[in-house]
């Protein structure tokens, strides 16, 4: 078995931060699929959608794509949380020291201490450190531009 290069290790790395998101599928056939992301097959590059909405306006629940199919993928929706940004503001605002806080870049997630996990979807955790963490991510987001 080779082993995945460099590029292609960060291609499924940005196909899995999709996961989730609201995305725009465009096929060869000209149709297009709006929905969220819930799966997708990295060899293939085969996709489901769930809660899709097809070009002529039907909604579906469930939509697999063949990877064969496939011309576009477009996120529709960005991500204000930059895990790598709010790493150094922890540092910076928070005074956090740095070797509690470990990066995942690839699935946009900040790990701080083992015990608090931040991505775009809030803080998980509990405890002092889990609080602090949750106020400096209000503050990131407020400094952003974000209403909390």
């Amino acid at each position: 078995m080779a082993l995945a290069t460099e590029p292609s290790r960060r291609f499924v790395a940005k196909l899995n931060s999709l996961l989730d998101k609201n995305v725009t599928v465009r096929l060869s056939s000209g149709r297009t699929y709006k929905g969220k992301l819930a799966g997708f097959d990295a060899n293939s590059l085969s996709m489901v959608l769930e809660s899709a909405e097809d070009s002529e306006g039907k909604k579906w629940p469930l939509v697999m794509i063949g990877g064969n199919a496939l011309t576009e993928v477009v996120l529709e929706e960005g991500s204000v949380f930059d895990a790598k940004e709010f790493a150094e503001f922890l540092v910076n605002q928070g005074n956090v020291g740095r070797h509690l806080i470990k990066v995942y870049e690839d699935v946009n997630v900040v790990e701080v201490g083992k015990i608090v996990r931040v991505t775009d979807s809030g803080v998980e955790g509990t405890g002092p450190m889990a609080q602090k963490v949750h106020t400096l991510y209000m503050e990131y987001l407020r400094s952003k531009g974000v209403k909390v």
